[in-house]
C-alpha cells in the first residue's frame, strides 16, 4: 500500500537529484489521509474515497467507482449534488526553503458536459504560503485544454478522461509553510476525482554549499553546532526563523545570533529575512 511520504530530503556535501516533499495516492482506508484536512458547506457531500462515494454492488455503483478511480483501488472523489457545495481538501504543510525547481503534479478526472460545457462547477488547485490563511489559484479545470468533448451534443455521454497536471512552484522557493488544496465549488454539477498528488524538487542546498545568487553573502557558523549559531551578512536583518523539516517554525527573533541548545539533535533550516524584502535560507545541523 502506498503511504503518505512527506519529507525534505537532505544532502551533506552535494545536490541530490530528486526529493519528494509531498506524496499522496489515497490508498489508505480513510479520507482525509494523515495530515490532510477537509471541509464542505453541504453536509451530504464531502471529499471521500471513491469506494465510499460510490459504494454498493449495483451496476451503477460499480460503473461510477470504475469511472472515477484514476489509479490503484481508490482516488479522492466528491459527488455532485443538486444544491450548492464548496468543499476543500487541504494537504499538510511542507517547506520549499532551499528547494530547486519544485513541481506540483496530480491526476484529475472531470466530466466535460456539466463541469466545463455547462460550467456548473469549478475544480481549483490552489497554494498557500501562510499555512492556509490565504490562497492563490494555480489551476482551474475550465482552462485545462486536455479535457475533451466527444462531439455528439449529449452532455450525459461526454468523456471522463484523466489528465495529468504539472505546475511549477519555482516562484514559491524559500517559502517554509506551504500547503496545497483542491477546492470544488459547484451547484448541480458533476463528480470529480484526483489522485497521485506530488510535490517534488530536484535538490536542496547542502550544508557546505553557498548559493552563488545570494547578494547577502550570508554565512552561518559553526555548522554543525551544539549551541549558538553565528550569522554574518552584508545586509540588515529583519528577522531570523528556525524551521524544522516539516516546515514548522520553531522560533523567531528580530536579529542577532540564534541558540539551538534547547532543540533536539537533527537537521533544521535557518531562514533569514532582510529589511530589503529578500531572504536567504541555510540548512544547519544540531549535534
Amino acid at each position: 500500500m502506498k503511504k503518505l511520504v512527506f519529507f525534505l530530503a537532505l544532502a551533506s556535501c552535494f545536490y541530490s537529484h530528486a526529493q519528494t516533499l509531498l506524496s499522496e495516492s489515497f490508498e489508505g482506508t480513510t479520507l482525509p489521509p494523515t495530515g490532510w484536512t477537509k471541509s464542505n458547506t453541504n453536509t451530504s457531500r464531502a471529499w471521500d474515497l471513491t469506494g465510499n462515494v460510490f459504494s454498493g454492488t449495483t451496476a451503477t455503483a460499480i460503473e461510477l467507482k470504475t469511472r472515477f478511480t484514476i489509479a490503484g483501488t481508490n482516488s479522492a472523489t466528491i459527488d455532485w449534488v443538486a444544491g450548492a457545495n464548496t468543499a476543500n481538501l487541504v494537504s499538510p504543510a511542507f517547506s520549499l526553503a532551499g528547494a530547486t525547481a519544485p513541481v506540483f503534479s496530480f491526476k484529475v478526472k472531470v466530466g466535460w458536459g456539466y463541469m466545463i460545457s455547462l460550467n456548473k462547477g469549478n475544480l481549483l488547485a490552489q497554494i498557500s504560503t501562510d499555512g492556509g490563511t490565504s490562497w492563490t489559484t494555480l489551476w482551474n479545470e475550465d482552462s485545462e485544454p486536455a479535457f475533451t468533448d466527444d462531439g455528439d451534443g449529449n452532455i450525459d455521454t461526454d468523456f471522463y478522461n484523466t489528465v495529468t497536471v504539472q505546475k511549477s512552484l519555482t516562484s514559491y522557493i524559500g517559502q517554509a509553510n506551504v500547503k496545497v488544496r483542491f477546492q470544488y465549488v459547484a451547484t448541480d454539477a458533476d463528480a470529480v476525482s484526483i489522485d497521485d498528488v506530488q510535490v517534488t524538487a530536484n535538490g536542496t542546498l547542502s550544508t557546505n554549499e553557498t548559493s552563488k545568487t545570494k547578494a547577502s553573502n550570508l554565512s552561518v557558523y559553526p555548522n554543525p553546532s551544539k549551541g549558538e549559531i553565528n550569522i554574518k551578512t552584508d545586509k540588515k536583518i529583519k528577522s531570523i526563523s528556525v524551521i524544522d523539516m516539516s516546515g514548522k517554525t520553531l522560533k523567531t527573533k528580530d536579529s542577532g545570533n540564534t541558540d539551538f541548545s534547547s532543540l533536539p539533535k537533527g537537521n533544521y533550516l535557518l531562514k533569514v529575512d532582510f529589511e530589503d524584502g529578500t531572504s536567504a535560507t541555510e540548512k544547519v545541523i544540531k549535534q
